[in-house]
Formats: structure tokens, C-alpha cells, sequence
């Protein structure tokens, strides 16, 4: 392990291998609670700490993407920036956005509002459970403004090679968004390559829910304004004068309308500082070496592993089928085992190792997962997405 358990609200006597769905909480969360308690009580300066507090967490995010600080904003949740793209870019009929079927709805329902402008959402099927690039190559085409894909797919665990991805992105002069929730953490993200990121924070990042980040390239896409505006929209504060009056800032806060969520900035700040005190390729080795063990247990037991096998096409996250997925996770949680199976309406469930989990985890899951029968899915899930667009955001 890179960090001892006990550095954790509450773990003990729990085996946790959800992080995909819900990561625990480091204690020093709670110094970092107290400390916006006590800086929001200072009025001016309070507000002047906060302001240095996000600005300081910007600059730790570029450092994990390795992006400048000033193109990366807050926002609440990934389904905010993707909604921001859909009213911010202009769109004309005949247009189209390119997407996956084993997206999370955050990253496909926010297009189709834009269909009775004429624009046209594609979707590209996975073949054996895989997002294979020359089928999103072949989808795309000089109408398509738009390619929005994840990093890792929440669904399969699947890994996309960013250098490729861009390239084929943009040899047709589209613009690509890369949802990396299930990446930022654990494995290197290499923001640059995507014209627009855009991240949860309450999973491998280790924070909560309510902050959202947002990554602007604003080298490859210079001219984007606000859609939504608000009192921290402006450079300037408008002058009584003529109030309506503003020029957007010049950086990624322009598309934050009003305050940060200031409470969860100072605990994405906080978990930052873990993060990157261990460091992103430690913590990949680390993970890749945990979640092999996992694939491997899985496919000896008889259990379809749908992740990719080789580690440069995978992360933290290792899914597999069941006819039955709430059996199982509820046969490991009576064991105090912990997975995320939210999704069992559509037959699949999914195991996280990330930094705190250790071999003994590992070991205590395969145990149990020998006793529970092997079980295939009636038909192949990942279609239809109305019974899992209710459940926790990605």
C-alpha cells in the first residue's frame, strides 16, 4: 500500500473496492473543514484566504494535467461543464456530436437537447465490450463539431490512448471533450491533447460531491463565452454606472457564475496534497499491479471480464458481468466486502482498487467471490441507459 488505512474515516474491518463509485475520506479532511470554518468568519480577509485557497488547488490541478493553472475553473459536476459546451459552442443544422454507448449519461444526455436545433448525436457502439478508435474515426466527419468520450470508461474500465484519440479528433477539425472522472488520480491524464476536460471529484480524486473541475485549451479554442453569467463573470466588478456593463476574465473562471463551492475546494485542495505528495505514476504502478490480481482472479473463477487485460488500456477499475449483480454485491457486503454494482438493472459490476488498498484486499475479495456461483447475464447489458440515468452522478 502507499498510505496506511488508518489514515481513513472509518475504514476498519471494511475491504474497500469501490473508489469508482465512492472513495472514503482521509481524517486530515476534517482539519481541512475546520480551517474554511475558521477563514469564512474573517469577512475580507476570510473571503481574501478563500480566493488563495482555490487558486493554490488550480495550481495543483494543472500540475496533475499538466496544463496552466488559469484554464482550469470549478465548477459543481461534470454534467455542469458538459451542459456549458452544449449552450456555450455555436451550433447549426447539420452539425453533429460523436459519442460511445458505454458513456455515462452525463456525457450523452446533455447533446440531446440540442436535436430540435438539428443537431444530430451519433453514437458509437462498442464491439466486445471495447470503444474501438476506427469505429469513432469512421463515425466522425467534416460536420462533426464534438467528440466527448471518457478517458476510462466508467462502464468497462477501458483506458483511451489520448495521443491517438487526438489525432484523430482533430485531423478532422473537431473538438474533443474528455471526461477523465474515472482517471484523474489514479493514472496520468494528459489534458493537453483535448480541447475541453472535465472531471468529478468525489472518486479517485478523493474529495466530494459539489466541485467539479473544468479545463479550458484555450491555445486550441481562444474564442469560448460564458453561456451563463453572474456576478464573478466579469474581470471587473461592473461600475453602478452602467451595471450591465462587463468583459469576461480572461481564464476558465469566467465560466464560474457565482462562488465556488469553497467547502469542497479546500477538501479537493487537501486531497490534492496526498495525491501528488505520492505521485501519479507511483500510484498507476500500484494500481495496475492490484487490478491485474483482480482480472486474473475474476477470469480464473469463470467471471466475463469485460475490462481490457493489458494494463496500458485499463486503470483502477476491473468490471464484470452477472445475471444477477445485486446478489453479488450484497453476498461481498455481508462479508464487508465493498464494490459498486449501482448499475445491476444492466448486468454489470465493478471493482476499484486505487493508493490505500493493499494484496490483502485483494485476497479477502477473490475469497469471497469463489464462494458466490458464477453467473452470466441473460443478454448483453450496456445499451440502454434509462435505468442507470438515475443513480449517482458517474
Amino acid at each position: 500500500m502507499l498510505i496506511d488505512p488508518s489514515e481513513f474515516i472509518g475504514t476498519e474491518g471494511i475491504t474497500h473496492l469501490c473508489t469508482g463509485g465512492e472513495s472514503p475520506m482521509l481524517k486530515t479532511h476534517e482539519d481541512a473543514v475546520h480551517r474554511f470554518f475558521e477563514d469564512k468568519l474573517l469577512g475580507e480577509e476570510g473571503r481574501r484566504r478563500l480566493e488563495v485557497v482555490s487558486a493554490g488547488c488550480k495550481e495543483k490541478v494543472g500540475r496533475l494535467f499538466g496544463v496552466p493553472a488559469d484554464d482550469i475553473g470549478f465548477l459543481t459536476s461534470t454534467s455542469e461543464g458538459i451542459n456549458l459546451l452544449v449552450y456555450a459552442l455555436d451550433w447549426k443544422p447539420g452539425d453533429n456530436v460523436v459519442v460511445a454507448d458505454v458513456e455515462f449519461p452525463s456525457d450523452v444526455l446533455p447533446w440531446t437537447l440540442l436535436k430540435d436545433r438539428g443537431v444530430e448525436l451519433r453514437i458509437v457502439e462498442n464491439t466486445n465490450w471495447r470503444t474501438d478508435l476506427e469505429d469513432l474515426d469512421q463515425a466522425i466527419d467534416e460536420n462533426t463539431r464534438v467528440v466527448n468520450v471518457s478517458h476510462v470508461s466508467y462502464f468497462t474500465g477501458q483506458r483511451l490512448p489520448l495521443p491517438e484519440l487526438s489525432d484523430i479528433v482533430h485531423r478532422k477539425n473537431a473538438l474533443l471533450c474528455l471526461d477523465v472522472t474515472h482517471s484523474a488520480g489514479v493514472v496520468p491524464v494528459e489534458a493537453q491533447y483535448a480541447d475541453f476536460v472535465v472531471s468529478s471529484c468525489y472518486k479517485w480524486l478523493m474529495a466530494v460531491h459539489g466541485v467539479g473541475i473544468f479545463y479550458w485549451n484555450r491555445e486550441r479554442v481562444p474564442e469560448l463565452n460564458p453561456p451563463f453569467v453572474g456576478w464573478h463573470t466579469p474581470a471587473y466588478l461592473p461600475d453602478w454606472k452602467d451595471p450591465s456593463a462587463y468583459i469576461p476574465r480572461e481564464d476558465a473562471s469566467r465560466f464560474t457564475p457565482g462562488n465556488e463551492t469553497w467547502i469542497g475546494v479546500y477538501i479537493l485542495d487537501n486531497a490534492l496534497d496526498c495525491l501528488l505528495g505520492i505521485g501519479i505514476d507511483r500510484i498507476e504502478e500500484h494500481v495496475l499491479r492490484l487490478s491485474t490480481r483482480v482480472w486474473d482472479g475474476l477470469a480464473d473463477m469463470g467471471w466475463e471480464v469485460i475490462t481490457p487485460k493489458e494494463e496500458a488500456e485499463r486503470a483502477g477499475n476491473v468490471c464484470f458481468t452477472a445475471a444477477d449483480v445485486d446478489a453479488v454485491t450484497h453476498a461481498l457486503e455481508d462479508r464487508n466486502v465493498l464494490i459498486f454494482g449501482a448499475y445491476g438493472g444492466v448486468g454489470r459490476a465493478r471493482v476499484s482498487t486505487h493508493f490505500f488498498n493493499n494484496d490483502h484486499d485483494v485476497d479477502r475479495f477473490l475469497e469471497v467471490m469463489r464462494e458466490i456461483p458464477v453467473t452470466r447475464p441473460a443478454s448483453a447489458p450496456g445499451r440502454d441507459f434509462s435505468k442507470a440515468a438515475g443513480v449517482a452522478e458517474n
